[in-house]
């Protein structure tokens, strides 16, 4: 693996020199009718001259445009991001189709050494609502602060480490925020000073010759200023302020809905085509036998890729709305277990596999066990876009041009749309299938279906449950979000991680990447969802409940991003609980609606305070899948909506023996 991706990292794609990219939008004429109409006078924001494109997010890279559903359009110069080792200019495009930044944006700035003493954690949110808070993050439309978390990026060298807030729960979509920092200082004590052009704005000093001073001095003086003084923070006492507009709910997820509901239609007046290619079966009188009947083939789907291959952009119109290329046969996997032949017409649960997995996850020894136990006809298909066959190409594109990144979840939007019409194929067409009868009886009841998934079948499940029409239930099994809170707390990144090193030398550069891909994440992860599970369905779709099982000391998704999904799904903590989660309240079972479960081992690790993940050799990701106690919560959920306490106390136990 290791040598195939130097190999591939070898590649060093387009010669920059020659490299086409697109024309790059002219600026506009500066007007008069708003202070964030402008003619920028640089590629860089000169508010922190340490990188170019920090801070970050900020609407120095953004202008009005009436057209668009959030009122803006990005507005990067071609060369405001880093350069990589091969030379490749890094390109706007990167943002993907957005028309403002991402709902749960890493709030970036780079101070070198700064000492965190009094600054929020994600120990004490609380502490965003103090009157002496070091940092405060602003909604302009109520006014009220956004609760949020400081930290240093600790995949950096110390003294080369970005400056980070983190929103807990998702910032609302088309809206406007402030951001405002102060009394920071270095670890010797010593106070940080502002950035000269910060410093012109804070004390109106500016210099009318300086373009950027200048348009920039009356929107600071008209939004930024006002709404940090109205919480306290005195303009002469910043250290740093900026301020940003966020996605349109079309601009983050209109794309992936439209093609939610052409899929479906196109399947439903279609021929729904499909092919049983095996059958193998099995001999449940065998002792410890689980499975009676493996089905596997294909069912042909739409496609809205450019190619049916990895990496590769949607298709669109001439007006950037996806289109419908050709049908691709979608493969599949399903599994009738021996308690479903001696008793048939049960359950179908999809299920969505792990990181880079493949369908035949559901083969596996633990889920046999569940599905035997519970009796559930499992069903699977490989999750396009981060399946096995992504995983070098991804490496492949890290080499190249990283300004196509939004390729892996423009293409995971395609196996999301193969996921829904997979459930409609499954439940309508193959439950009655010969092959799918036990006796001539259906094993599948169809008016009874459900999602789980785990790792990344729990992760992007999430999106599953806010575009599913037909699953109103579904598991998320050690889960969370968003990506660029969970990447750097994983250790199934170290191989990407090596593989952007390679390419982005400089630890800003590589922080500030990471934070930036976070705009196009979002059409394809939880983050640009996480209204729309429950609080706020999307047009034409139910509101779904979920459970969330997650294990305490995970080494490949932290708790972090499963406490944020809690509090974006209104969900509740089954009491006892092992710990208290900040906005996440603790009920006794039995109660309807959403609940995360954690589960704590005494032997497993301690989740380390930086972002960095816990130590790999104690991981208990593996954990809560293969807890009896857990398989009764969700045979409870899925049967009724209920949540309740399958455990004696607080659920967990040793995970040596369970998870290994």
């Amino acid at each position: 693996m290791m040598v195939l991706m130097l190999a591939l990292l070898a590649c060093k794609g387009d010669d920059p020199a020659t490299s086409t990219v697109p024309t790059p939008t002219p600026e506009p004429t500066p007007s008069s009718s708003t202070p964030y109409t402008h003619a920028r006078a640089t590629s860089c924001d000169p508010l922190d001259p340490s990188v170019c494109a920090l801070p970050w997010p900020s609407s120095y890279f953004q202008q009005p445009d009436e057209a668009s559903a959030s009122g803006w359009q990005h507005h990067l110069a071609d060369d405001t991001l880093p350069v990589s080792e091969s030379g490749i200019q890094l390109h706007p495009r990167i943002l993907g189709h957005t028309d403002g930044f991402s709902t749960m944006a890493p709030l970036m700035a780079f101070f070198g050494e700064v000492d965190l003493a009094g600054v929020i954690s994600h120990a004490d949110l609380d502490a965003y609502t103090a009157a002496d808070a070091l940092t405060v993050v602003i909604d302009t439309a109520t006014g009220e602060r956004v609760p949020h978390f400081v930290e240093l990026d600790h995949l950096a060298p110390e003294g080369e480490r970005m400056l980070i807030l983190r929103p807990v729960v998702p910032l609302d979509h088309a809206s406007h925020y402030v951001v405002g920092l102060r009394g920071l200082s270095r670890p010797d004590g010593t106070p940080l000073a502002p950035s000269a052009h910060f410093q012109a704005l804070r004390d109106g000093t500016a210099d009318e010759a300086d373009p950027d001073l200048a348009w920039r001095q009356a929107a600071f003086d008209q939004e930024v200023f006002p709404a940090l003084e109205a919480q306290g923070f005195a303009r002469d006492e910043l250290l740093l302020a900026w301020d940003f507009h966020t996605v349109s709910v079309d601009g983050s997820v209109g794309d992936m809905l439209w093609m939610r509901d052409d899929a479906l239609a196109r399947w439903e007046s279609g021929p729904k085509e499909y092919a049983i290619t095996e059958v193998v079966d099995e001999d449940c009188s065998v002792e410890g036998a689980k499975t009676a009947r493996t089905v596997r083939g294909t069912f042909a789907a739409p496609r809205y890729t450019e190619s049916p291959e990895p990496m590769t952009f949607l298709a669109r119109d001439a007006d950037g709305t996806p289109a419908y290329v050709a049908d691709i046969d979608v493969p599949f996997v399903a599994r009738i277990p021996c308690s479903v032949a001696a008793d048939p017409g049960r359950r179908l649960v999809h299920y969505g596999h792990g990181l880079l997995g493949t369908k035949e996850e559901i083969t596996y020894g633990w889920i046999s066990t569940h599905a035997e136990s519970e009796g559930y006809v499992l069903y699977a298909q490989d999750w396009d876009g981060m399946a096995e066959a992504d995983q070098f190409p991804i490496l492949g594109l890290i080499g190249g041009d990283f300004s196509d990144f939004p390729q892996l979840p423009e293409r995971s939007m395609q196996g999301m749309a193969q996921k829904l019409v997979g459930l409609r194929f499954a439940r309508d067409v193959l439950a009655n299938d010969p092959a799918m009868a036990i006796d001539g009886v259906a094993a599948i009841d169809s008016s009874k279906v459900s999602y789980y998934g785990n790792s990344q079948g729990g992760i992007l499940g999430a999106v599953y449950m806010a575009l599913s029409t037909d699953v109103e239930r579904g598991v998320l099994g050690v889960a969370g979000m968003p990506y660029s809170l969970l990447l750097p707390r994983s250790n199934d990144f170290e191989l990407f991680l090596l593989a952007l090193k390679g390419q982005y030398e400089d630890p800003l550069d590589l922080s500030l990447l990471i934070g930036v891909i976070q705009n196009a994440w979002d059409v394809a992860e939880p983050a640009g969802y996480a209204h729309f599970v429950n609080q706020q369905p999307l047009p034409g779709t139910p509101s779904h409940e979920v459970l969330i099982q997650v294990g305490v000391g995970d080494a490949q998704v932290t708790t972090l991003g499963a406490h944020i999904m809690a509090r974006s799904y209104g969900a509740a903590l089954v009491a006892p609980a092992h710990r208290e989660v900040w906005g996440v309240p603790e009920l006794d079972a039995t109660f309807q609606g959403s609940a995360l479960v954690e589960f704590y081992y005494d032997d497993g690790p301690e989740e380390p305070f930086e972002n960095l993940p816990p130590d790999k050799s104690l991981d208990t990701h593996e954990c809560p899948r293969r807890e009896p106690a857990a398989h009764e919560q969700i045979d409870a959920f899925f049967e009724t909506g209920t949540i309740i306490q399958a455990c004696n106390g607080v659920c967990g136990g040793l995970r040596e023996g369970l998870c290994d």
